[in-house]
């Protein structure tokens, strides 16, 4: 195998969990000598229509960018790109690059159907990674969106994929219990090491922030319906009765007013500081300052939840993460509580919070130990060469059939 095609309507410079995997996996591939050619939503017109970014040819198509909408928890990069002429250029450089198999990343946007038809009209195989579940907490827009993951989405764009990729186990239960899929590979979800932060931006978001002496639980992550932080924010407030100079930081664009309005209601509005969307490069200066981190998902009813880019990052720099996941996330044995992490029970779960945040904050060593004994499963088992050297294995065992 030479030459692959990724579609992907998020990819880098946008800041989301798929776009940063999509980018990192491609130039991974291109480094393993594979000529790779993304394809793209053009949202950002900051951005150029083409460029080569870490050896990888991205084409931006021109995209209908669509309003927030509610019923799409508010997500800011929504787009519509399956145009004739978007997917008739495709296919013309996909025949120039002679690539010979296509990977599509996320199956609820439309670069999915652009890849199902095109892999028809190129008689060649397509891979798609399910990133995200469709699962809303509105349970009128969840019984829409769930009606069209099990049919529109089903039998138009998964079912008709050569092959699928879980990034964890929640991904292989999602894909067999919504999709009945079979034909499915567990590659856990990969994790760059972060560029060491820069000992200014350190000092400087410390002094911006007035976080000097005091214990800092980070929340890395853009706050919507689906993140929407309302238990984390609950068990905070009830440490601040043994920590009442705490600071709890959520870093992310702010799309649930609720949560804000959670905090004003606790009066805890100095305690809870909501930062917005901030810049790439800061994240590290970010988690280099913090005591904990939990990037809060809430989403499946017995707390069977996937751990998240942002908390993987964090593992990296040793520093100590909880939250409500299924244990078994990245296989047996992987994630240990009390070992690697702290995996919350679902029920009375601001009060775990509350004992897991004095727990760590109560005991440096244990929090260290933690710390440092995530950044080693990360190391062993969510590395970037690990998930390379096998989407590589796939792809060429898909393309050798």
């Amino acid at each position: 195998m030479r030459s692959i095609a990724v579609l992907s309507n998020l990819y880098s410079p946008l800041v989301t969990g798929s776009s940063v995997h999509a980018s990192t996996l491609a130039a991974r591939l291109v480094e393993c000598g594979i000529s790779v050619t993304v394809f793209t939503a053009h949202v950002d017109k900051s951005v150029p229509e083409y460029e080569v970014l870490n050896g990888v040819e991205v084409f931006r198509l021109p995209c209908l960018k669509l309003p927030k909408l509610p019923i799409a928890v508010n997500f800011p990069w929504l787009s519509v790109t399956m145009l004739p002429s978007n997917i008739s250029r495709m296919r013309r450089i996909m025949q120039e690059r002679e690539c010979e198999l296509i990977h599509v990343h996320n199956h609820m946007f439309d670069m999915a159907l652009n890849g199902v038809i095109l892999s028809k009209k190129l008689d060649i195989p397509l891979v798609l990674s399910i990133h995200s579940f469709i699962n809303h907490p509105n349970p009128i827009f969840n019984a829409v969106l769930s009606s069209i993951d099990a049919t529109f989405l089903r039998w138009c764009m998964v079912r008709q994929a050569t092959h699928l990729v879980d990034l964890d186990m929640n991904a292989a239960r999602y894909r067999v219990s919504r999709f009945g899929a079979e034909n499915g590979t567990l590659i856990p979800l990969a994790t760059e090491f972060p560029e060491p932060p820069s000992p200014q931006d350190v000092i400087d978001l410390r002094a911006k922030y007035g976080l000097d002496g005091k214990k800092v639980l980070l929340s890395v992550g853009h706050l919507h319906h689906l993140r929407n932080r309302m238990s984390l924010i609950r068990g905070f407030a009830r440490s601040l009765k043994s920590y009442p100079n705490a600071r709890m930081l959520i870093v992310g664009a702010k799309n649930y007013q609720p949560a804000e309005d959670l905090v004003r209601e606790l009066g805890i509005e100095e305690q809870v500081i909501f930062t917005g969307k901030q810049p790439r490069q800061l994240v590290a200066a970010f988690m280099e300052l913090c005591d904990a981190h939990s990037m809060w998902f809430d989403l499946d009813p017995e707390g069977q939840n996937s751990v998240g880019n942002s908390n993987i990052e964090a593992m990296l720099m040793h520093k100590p993460v909880f939250g409500m996941f299924a244990e078994d996330t990245f296989g047996e044995g992987v994630l240990q509580h009390g070992k690697n992490i702290f995996i919350l029970p679902h029920n009375d779960t601001e009060r775990h919070v509350e004992e897991t945040i004095l727990k760590l904050w109560n005991d440096p060593d244990l929090a260290s130990r933690i710390g440092e004994n995530a950044h080693q499963m990360v190391c062993d088992h969510l590395s970037w060469d690990i998930a390379a050297a096998s989407h590589l294995s796939l792809f060429s065992s898909l393309v050798d059939k």
